[in-house]
Order: C-alpha cells, then structure tokens, then sequence
C-alpha cells in the first residue's frame, strides 16, 4: 500500500517523520474503529483498542458545486465526529447567525463530494483557515473559511491524532498522540512532520501561553500531570502535578490556566472531578476547586470571570450537565445547565453559552444555545456526533 504521495517536493520530509502528504481528495485514508468515545473510562478503553482495521479507501467525488454557505456569512462552525467507525462520518457545518440556520455538509459541497474523514476530534481557525483533525481517519484538512475548499492535507498513519495547538510565532502546528505519549510537531505551512516529543499518558487537550506549551496528560483518569513545553527552547521544562485526569484546559480572565481534571470512577474509593487554577508565569499550582462528581472534561472560559465545565450523567457515556464556577470567589454552580451535552463552548462576544447533544450518535444530535444567564435560547437539529464548536466573526 503507497502512503505517499508528493506535493511540491514535500514527501521526502513526511516520510522521514511518519507523516503522508497527499492532495484533497485523491488519496488514501487510513481507517480504524473509533474508540468508545475519547473521555471514556479506561475500561471501555481497552475493549475498544482490541478493534482497530487498517484499510486504503479514496475520497468519493461527484459534481463540483459551490458551497452553501453566502460569501462573508458569520457564525459558527460544529465539527461532527460522526458515527462509530464511519469513514465518512466527520462532516462540518455551520450555524449561520443571519440566516438562523444550519448549514451541513460544507466541505463535500465546495469540494466535489470529498469528506473530511473519520472522527473528527479537533478544530482551530488560523490565518483565515480552519484546521480540521480527524483521529480516526489519522488526518488533518486546512480548509479556506469562505470558499471551504481545501488547501491541503497530511496523514499520520499510526498516529491517533486528538488535538492541535497552532503556534504562528514559530510557524508550527503541535498535535497530540493520544496512544504514544507524544506531541507530533508540524511546519504550518507543509504540515510535514518535523519533530515530535514525549508527554505523560495519553495527552489530550493543549494551550500556548507565551512561549511555552502547556499538555494535559489525561492516562483516562490514572495520570495527573500537565507538561510544560519550553516552545523557545524545545525542550520538556516541567510537569505540573494536578487532579486525576486533566484532559482540558483553558484561560480565565484572571490571567490564570485553568484545567479540568475528570477524576476516576473506576478507582476505589471512587475519585471525583477538579478544577485547578496554573499560573503561566510561574509554572505553580495555585488553587484547586474538587467537585463532588466526576467531569467530562470539557472546559471554557467567559470574558466576564466565569467557568463552564461539562459534568457526567450517571450512566451516560455522552456527556453531562454544565456547571459553573466563579472566578473570583471559586462559587461553585452544580447543574447550572442541566442536562446531557457533549461539547461546550462559549461566545466571547455575547457571553453566550453553545452546547452539543450527540444523543446516542444513532441520529442526528442537537446544538442548544443559553444566555449566560443561563435561559434556553435557541435548539436546532445538526449532524450526527456534534462535537466540537469554532466561531466565526
């Protein structure tokens, strides 16, 4: 099977790195069975690692027909996971502010029938360009956010890629390996591979904070670390002790990291969920809220001093409820938004609160968005598995 394919001269430097240039929709993917869900328990964990397939398959293609989205139309976009395994499940859309609409399937609409891949686990807008990262298909698309054509695109067989970090500054791309314990490095314009570094277990979300890389080194709740990476110096400068499980991370108004940690139900006695507060310049702990249940894993921060953290459902392996913490006071708010979610995100421009509902990833889910406040606003049918949310200004 030939997993390289040249473009401008690029595939030499892929190669060497582990990586596979290939032009928008002409080349293979690689396809595995998706783990459970990516902050499942480590349990689920190692049922799912016992199904993973390989196989070669090309994009399909049909009419070249323009996208669907109107030039200059703002939002934001919800990046699908899709279903278990599907090939083609991770599709991209966008909610369309004017028009009070979703918009699906943008990047086969611009782009002759070509899907995205497998398992879309990230997204992150640079440059005028969306930077999508799919773990099962093992790829990442940069695509154009007002023709939604795609520009182009790397494979990483081997990799199980979960999250990116783009570093303009240095011209650099850093994306997780959730099973190497290691951080790929990519140029940002070839998106060759170009170095990689060893983490803790299982790293999954990461925040640049000046020069430095911060890594939250999950383990599915058996690790309790976050690596500091020295971006300047490229090298491991510390490792931050924290709760069980960081798996995201973010920054508060405060000029403070904060990171969730879900905890670990599967310990005895049961650990739950926390908080912690990181000082960037100091590389310190400085505080910790625990919360009496586990988390998701899934954090954002308001620009008027609030925290918005996904909880677990019991039973449920599809998110939970949304609490809030008050910056200043550390005011904890249970079950602020109840309910199932499954991503969150919050609008910096209207405080807004965006949450997805994949349901059991059967059908299609559900994109609700609050006040901050916390009233319902608005609820429309999306794509199935939404996921992961970018906005678009």
């Amino acid at each position: 099977m030939n997993h390289i394919t040249a473009i401008r001269g690029e595939a030499t430097e892929a190669e060497r790195h582990g990586g596979t240039v290939e032009k928008p929709g002409t080349g293979p993917k690689v396809v595995r069975a998706a783990w459970f869900r990516r902050r499942m328990g480590a349990a689920l964990l190692i049922l799912a690692l016992l199904l993973p397939f390989v196989s070669c398959k090309k994009d399909p293609t049909g009419p070249d027909v323009p996208s669907p989205v109107l030039p200059g139309a703002r939002g934001v976009y919800i990046l699908h996971e899709g279903n278990y395994g599907d090939p083609t499940g991770a599709r991209l859309s966008l909610y369309d502010f004017a028009r009070d609409s979703i918009i699906t399937d943008i990047v086969e609409a611009a782009n002759r029938g070509m899907h995205l891949g497998s398992t879309g686990d990230d997204l992150k807008s640079y440059g005028g360009e969306l930077y999508a990262l799919m773990s099962g298909s093992e790829n990442l698309s940069i695509l154009n956010m007002e023709t939604h054509v795609v520009r182009r695109s790397m494979y990483f067989p081997g990799w199980v890629p979960h999250a990116l970090a783009i570093d303009s500054a240095r011209g650099r791309i850093y994306v997780t390996q959730l099973f190497k314990n290691s951080v790929g490095v990519l140029d940002l314009t070839s998106l060759a591979p170009v170095d990689s570094f060893a983490v803790g277990a299982n790293p999954q979300e990461m925040l640049i904070s000046g020069s430095r890389l911060f890594i939250c080194n999950s383990g599915y709740g058996g690790a309790r670390g976050v690596t500091v990476y020295d971006l300047s110096g490229k090298k491991v400068a510390t490792t931050l002790a924290v709760g069980l499980g960081p798996t995201g991370i973010v920054a508060g108004s405060d000029d403070r990291l904060w990171v969730v940690c879900t905890g670990n139900s599967f310990a005895a006695p049961p650990v739950p969920g926390s908080v912690y507060k990181i000082n960037p310049a100091t590389l310190s702990v400085e505080d910790s809220v625990i919360l009496g249940t586990p988390l998701w894993g899934t954090i954002d921060a308001s620009p008027d001093g609030y925290l918005y953290i996904l909880g677990v459902t019991p039973g449920s392996y599809y998110g939970g409820p949304v609490h809030r913490i008050t910056i200043s006071s550390k005011t904890l708010l249970q079950e602020f938004i109840p309910g199932t979610f499954y991503g969150l995100a919050v609008d910096g421009v209207t405080g807004d609160v965006y949450l997805a509902d994949a349901r059991d990833f059967a059908a299609a889910g559900e994109m609700r968005i609050f006040t901050r406040g916390g009233v319902a606003k608005r609820a429309l049918a999306v794509q199935r598995g939404p996921a992961v949310f970018v906005f678009k200004r």
